[in-house]
């Protein structure tokens, strides 16, 4: 058995895990025929060799058991007569409720000329960079298998605490509360949603991709603008939400909030960098209507905050802010939380960005793996993520929604107006 301490987003995920699942999956797309036998025998080696089973909690620390010939029961499904966004948007709404499961539901599906690998996983347990690891054991036990890793996983030993920043002396922790005091003060300047018909917190997938080659004279107009890809992606999906999501317009709540999930490894280096956990942070921008209704005004703002907060930590001060939300959480009962974050944290959608070219999965491409996925959850606070994706030369988008608020016949017009908005660049 091994076991690690429970951190503070791990607490602040499983409250919002009592609001709504609280899921997020990663999909690998390969060349040719999925020989499902394989799959379940290499998933069932890459559990037993990382020590990854399920999950029992014991007052602050989570623990790891076998699943002691288990499985069976809990292995591969092999889906059939659904598609990747059918089945994905199903598994999101699903609890993991069952104490026996692990929290990991890996799946098949066979498409023509190609097939999807794929696990749904529950988010409060482990990160896209630990998932990441678990995919690529599984995937060179079938196409790799003299690769394949011999020794478990290392699980985080310590919480954020005792690593970022604004723990680290007075001074910082200081610097980190004034960080977190602005975030909050100007919240109350963004936009809430309207939510005419209550808040429902069922959520659908969407995967829309880009022609190869098609990311590469975006990546160029940002280094001649000395901005970064992600402050482009953050515009343009200001420029979306503020034309396709509905939110109440006030004189005192003008502006548009947007988030972003930050990886926290970077900030510590060695010792996490391979730990199988959870260690995310949050940023967020705020975009005014002058700002919106002028494109290269809307880089500007957006790249000028986000150098602020790299300088002041505020990705690392976020685990206060997740301190303070499992405080609240314990007096605020799980069906008011999501009106709770509507009226103090008030955000219109987000984005998590990854570039999958600083992967092991670049080994592998263009052949066999000819893709690789990531689905975020939404969470109760927005109710829109956007999952942007680079590996090779290609580039999609995988969309993460609330049919009550983003209809699924927005999600086309949505995405040509995140493409109209970095072309024009």
């Amino acid at each position: 058995m091994m076991s690690s301490p429970i951190n503070v987003f791990q607490r602040l995920a499983r409250q919002w895990d009592r609001v709504h699942p609280y899921n997020a999956a990663q999909v690998l797309k390969i060349a040719g025929t999925a020989d499902a036998n394989r799959f379940a025998a290499a998933w069932h080696d890459t559990m037993d060799t990382l020590r990854l089973g399920r999950v029992c909690i014991d007052g602050s620390r989570l623990h790891y058991e076998s699943l002691d010939g288990q499985m069976g029961v809990f292995g591969v499904k092999v889906v059939e007569g659904l598609s990747l966004e059918e089945h994905i948007s199903r598994e999101l709404n699903r609890r993991f409720d069952d104490g026996t499961e692990p929290p990991f539901r890996p799946f098949v599906i066979q498409e023509s000329g190609f097939h999807y690998a794929g696990v749904v996983y529950h988010h409060w347990v482990a990160d896209s960079v630990s998932i990441r690891s678990v995919l690529r054991e599984w995937f060179v036990r079938v196409y790799d298998p003299q690769r394949a890793r011999a020794e478990p996983l290392p699980l985080a030993r310590v919480g954020y605490a005792r690593f970022f920043e604004p723990f680290t002396c007075s001074a910082a922790t200081g610097k980190g509360l004034l960080a977190a005091a602005r975030w909050i003060s100007a919240l109350r300047k963004a936009r809430r949603l309207d939510l005419r018909e209550g808040i429902d917190l069922r959520v659908r997938f969407a995967l829309r991709h880009f022609e190869p080659g098609w990311l590469a004279p975006v990546h160029a107009a940002a280094r001649r603008r000395g901005v970064t890809l992600n402050d482009l992606f953050l515009a343009a999906i200001a420029v979306v939400c503020d034309r396709h999501v509905p939110t109440k317009h006030r004189p005192r709540r003008y502006a548009l909030a947007l988030g972003s999930i930050v990886d926290l490894r970077p900030y510590f280096g060695g010792e996490l960098s391979e730990a199988f956990g959870l260690f995310l942070g949050f940023t967020n921008v705020l975009c005014c209507p002058k700002d919106l209704r002028d494109r290269e005004r809307l880089i500007r703002c957006i790249a000028l905050q986000g150098e602020q907060q790299k300088r002041t930590g505020l990705a690392q001060a976020s685990a206060l802010r997740m301190a303070a939300g499992v405080a609240i959480g314990r007096f605020v009962p799980p069906e008011r939380l999501p009106q709770f974050y509507q009226k103090h944290l008030p955000l219109t959608g987000g984005i998590s960005n990854v570039n999958m070219n600083r992967s092991w999965a670049t080994q592998y491409h263009p052949h066999p793996l000819l893709d690789y996925v990531r689905v975020s959850p939404t969470g109760p606070m927005m109710p829109l993520v956007f999952a942007t994706t680079t590996l090779g030369d290609g580039f999609h988008v995988a969309l993460t929604y609330r049919p009550s608020v983003v209809p699924d016949d927005r999600i086309d017009a949505m995405t040509e107006t995140f493409r109209e908005f970095l072309s024009a660049l």
